[in-house]
């Protein structure tokens, strides 16, 4: 994690811990149940998810960067190591998101007009948003975001044909705030449906066993050949792609055994790495499970995410085909080995002892080529993956 600045998380005491826990844990349940049982309205559904994530991001994200390293001890002033103030801003910024669902059946009879409470949670969600963002990615995204809105309110001071009328502090939190064109827009929809329910089924099918079973038949197929590890490195990060949709999730989980074995046969550090960040990479738009974008061209383009993962098979296939071949040729021109066979996993005792793991993937992928939705597809892959890791772990106690 502390290669990935989005998961350098504060160290928390027992008891932020426990909570921290347990808003995860009903966030989960939350987005499972709609995925099987129904969206909620979309401003209520919405707004449950930013809450929970918005509020969760002040619990595990310090004011400060220093305080990864030297965390308060937990006291009056800071319950669980967080300081009160950070419990504060996840307290209001829950209840500024919320705010928006609780007045919505009135909403329709003052947008355009706003009261002075919702200019005041307007911006109080502007604000702390912006600083949620800071912490969560760093400086870039607020500062876009601030000059944006500077443009906003003083395009009357801008030349030629950036100059406009310039939008009042209430017309522009109208915007952002009481419509669903600004904070509550698709984006936010497309994460808190599509994205969430696939990342979810794909970290329980990893914590099930089927990244590993990805591994060791990527061993078994490549590992034996020039630069064994290198051309494993390429096919697990295809096949654990299926499954993560995060080019970052793809590099530590297959980067930790492949970049080493690269090394260890001597592989130039510098091209192992590059070879793993260059796979991982694919993994955004490996099908079934991509990246974000792959979500939003259903709502903007409108088409199945059956369409959308054919779309995806060919450009994804060429993307791995080519590392394979810069990895084939650099192994050739260097002459590495690839494993021995005593190296390598038996791939019929893998397969015996965990083919139950692929249930999972094989059902999704069988319910959305079937052309229904992607919801039912995400319920019944999570659903499966609790099944089938009760019962395997059953069998292995």
């Amino acid at each position: 994690e502390k290669f990935d600045p989005e998961m350098r998380f504060r160290p928390l005491r027992s008891s932020a811990a426990l909570i921290v826990t347990a808003l995860l844990i009903v966030l989960s349940c939350f987005h499972y149940y709609t995925a099987g049982f129904g969206l909620l309205r979309e401003a209520t559904h919405r707004g449950v998810h930013l809450a929970f994530v918005l509020g969760l991001i002040f619990l595990v994200f310090p004011l400060r960067k220093a305080m990864l390293t030297d965390p308060p001890k937990s006291s009056a002033l800071a319950p669980g190591g967080v300081p009160l103030y950070d419990w504060l801003c996840a307290l209001l910024i829950a209840a500024s998101v919320l705010y928006i669902p609780y007045v919505f059946d009135d909403l329709a009879f003052r947008v355009g007009n706003p009261s002075t409470l919702d200019v005041v949670m307007g911006t109080l969600l502007v604000v702390l948003l912006l600083e949620a963002t800071r912490r969560a990615m760093g400086w870039p995204l607020p500062i876009i975001a601030l000059l944006f809105i500077g443009y906003a309110l003083g395009g009357s001071y801008f030349p030629g044909l950036l100059k406009h009328s310039g939008a009042s502090w209430p017309s522009l939190v109208n915007h952002l705030y009481l419509t669903s064109q600004g904070i509550y827009g698709i984006a936010v929809g497309v994460v808190a449906t599509y994205v969430f329910h696939f990342v979810l089924f794909g970290v329980l099918a990893t914590a099930i066993g089927l990244g590993q079973l990805f591994i060791d038949i990527a061993s078994s197929i490549a590992g034996r050949f020039a630069g064994g590890p290198a051309k494993v490195s390429v096919f697990a990060s295809a096949m654990f792609g299926m499954l993560s949709g995060s080019s970052v999730a793809n590099a530590v989980t297959v980067g930790s055994l492949t970049i080493p074995a690269m090394i260890r046969l001597g592989y130039p550090r510098h091209f192992a790495g590059g070879v793993e960040a260059a796979s991982s990479t694919g993994g955004q738009i490996t099908p079934p499970i991509m990246g974000a974008a792959a979500f939003l061209m259903i709502e903007f383009l409108n088409l199945p995410y059956s369409t959308i993962i054919v779309a995806a098979i060919v450009p994804a296939f060429m993307h791995f085909f080519g590392v394979f071949m810069q990895v084939h040729f650099e192994a050739k021109n260097k002459g590495l080995r690839g494993l021995r066979p005593e190296e390598l996993p038996d791939i019929r005792k893998t397969l015996k002892a965990n083919w139950p793991t692929l249930i999972p993937l094989v059902l999704l992928i069988t319910i959305i080529v079937q052309g229904n939705t992607p919801y039912l597809a995400a319920f019944t892959g999570i659903s499966s993956c609790i099944l089938v890791g009760f019962f395997t772990s059953r069998q292995g106690t």
